[in-house]
């Protein structure tokens, strides 16, 4: 009896902690991309995009490939890299990664990325139809 009281508090405590795993808060800014181009391989995509106004980092491009799952067509891994530069010359540099779902028309990106001035974590959805993207930018203490 005491076991399962045991149990059954410690699977409490850890599904009350992956609940709140996911929130992300804090200091964020949003940025719009258009697609400039795609790429189109059979088990992978790349997308170019840019934007003329992303926060610190100014006119950004950004180049994503995406790689399906092969037994889950609807989701996978993703690569890319990103250049920007702001109004003062100054250029940041990022290699960006991570997972990508797809809902209909949209792809779904989450994202923790490496850039010039620390690591980013972003949420981002491609329209595919629209031809753009729209991402939220999170800075990772």
């Amino acid at each position: 009896e005491i076991m399962k009281k045991y149990f059954l508090m410690v699977a409490t405590v850890i599904i009350s902690a992956s609940a709140y795993a996911y929130d992300v808060s804090g200091d964020s800014f949003k940025a719009k991309f258009v697609i400039d181009s795609v790429n189109v391989g059979k088990y992978e995509s790349t997308f170019n995009f840019s934007s003329d106004d992303t926060g610190q980092y100014g006119k950004v491009y950004l180049s994503y490939t995406l790689k399906s799952n092969r037994n889950i067509t609807t989701s996978g891994t993703w690569t890319g890299h990103g250049r920007g530069i702001n109004s003062d010359g100054v250029l940041a540099r990022g290699d960006l990664m991570g997972v990508w779902t797809m809902d209909g028309t949209k792809i779904h990106i989450k994202s923790l990325d490496s850039v010039s001035d620390g690591i980013n974590y972003v949420e981002a959805t491609i329209d595919l139809l629209k031809g753009e993207m729209e991402s939220e930018v999170f800075k990772v203490e």
